[in-house]
């Protein structure tokens, strides 16, 4: 068979999905890193909230606080993207196995190895969300 190069929304799908990966694990755990760092309370790392931390907004390190400092956008999309937790994994489950779907029919073994592994990201970093420590990591960011 002959291999045919990849479409563009093939790419754009599958970066798409490291995107959001990134971002959620950047307006979470990176957050949450950061207030930990800010406060000094390294047991905050598995018991956040705010009486221990503080405001999610108040650990990020922003410098001048205006809609054109680009971290800002990037700190508040990300945040946006983690209290979103449900509805942004399940479009990334569906992306995968759009993406999954195509690479086997394309018999690209690769493609289609890397779409499972992004699918088994979203399904874990969902049930982390449902646990116990991400309803408390999401109540301490929705705060």
């Amino acid at each position: 068979m002959i291999k045919t190069r990849r479409s563009v929304g093939g790419r754009l799908g599958d970066a798409a999905q490291w995107a959001l990966i990134g971002m959620y694990l950047l307006g979470s755990f990176g957050i949450l890193l950061l207030a930990v760092v800010r406060g000094g309370d390294w047991g905050a790392l598995l018991d956040p909230g705010l009486e221990r931390l503080d405001d999610p907004k108040v650990s990020v390190p922003l410098g001048w606080d205006s809609f054109a400092n680009p971290l800002v956008w990037i700190f508040g999309v990300a945040r946006l993207t983690a209290i979103l937790i449900v509805p942004v994994a399940a479009f990334g489950v569906i992306l995968g196995g759009l993406s999954a779907a195509a690479a086997r029919r394309g018999g690209d073994r690769q493609r289609l190895n890397r779409s499972l592994l992004r699918i088994v990201i979203w399904v874990v970093l969902f049930a982390v969300a449902f646990s116990p420590y991400g309803e408390q990591l999401h109540n301490w960011l929705a705060d």
